[in-house]
C-alpha cells in the first residue's frame, strides 16, 4: 500500500512521524484478517560499551482525529516494542485493530504514527537516535527497498481462509 508521511506537532521532546496509507485499492468483498506495519531501522555506530546495551522504545499509534496546526494531536496506541539499537532489522507491529476500523467500520483513515524513545540517558550528539527508513523517491537504491509497508491479510470469502 502506497504510504505519505508527516511530523505531527505537539508539546512532546519525543518526535512523532505520521505515515498515511492508501487502502483503496482492497476490494470491497475483501475481508481483511489481520495487518502489520514493517519498519525497518538502521544500525546506529558503536560509541561505547554502555551504548551496545542502549535500547529504545518504538511506539505505534492510530491517528484518531485530523492532526490540527498546532497542540496535541488524539492518538490511540496499537503496538509498542524495546529496542536495542545495535542491530539493522525489520521491525514488526500488529496495526490490524486499526486497519480494521477503516476497513470494515468504514472509519475516516488518519494515518498511523510512530514514536522512537530512547531509554538510556546518551551523550548528546549525532547519531543518538534509531533509524527509521522512509520513503523515498524511485531509483534512490537500496532506500527504496526499505522503506515502511502496511502489509494486509484478507480473505475474498471464497474456498477456505488459511
Amino acid at each position: 500500500h502506497e504510504e505519505h508521511l508527516e511530523n505531527l506537532p505537539g508539546p512532546s521532546d519525543t518526535p512523532r512521524v505520521r505515515f498515511l496509507f492508501n487502502l483503496s485499492s482492497v476490494p470491497e468483498n475483501e475481508v481483511i484478517t489481520s495487518a502489520e506495519l514493517r519498519l525497518y531501522r538502521e544500525q546506529l555506530e558503536a560509541r561505547s560499551p554502555a551504548w551496545e546495551r542502549g535500547s529504545h522504545r518504538i511506539n505505534i499509534y492510530e491517528v484518531m482525529k485530523p492532526p490540527p496546526a498546532r497542540g496535541q494531536v488524539i492518538t490511540r496506541l496499537l503496538d509498542t516494542r524495546l529496542v536495542h539499537h545495535n542491530v539493522s532489522r525489520w521491525e514488526s507491529f500488529d496495526v490490524s485493530p486499526a486497519v480494521l476500523r477503516w476497513t470494515q467500520d468504514r472509519q475516516p483513515n488518519h494515518g498511523l504514527a510512530v514514536e522512537v524513545t530512547p531509554l538510556s540517558p546518551a551523550p548528546a550528539g549525532p547519531g543518538n537516535h534509531v533509524r527509521i527508513s522512509r520513503s523515498l523517491p524511485q531509483g534512490d537504491g537500496d532506500w527504496a527497498q526499505l522503506r515502511p509497508l502496511l502489509v494486509t491479510f484478507s480473505h475474498d470469502g471464497r474456498g477456505h481462509a488459511l
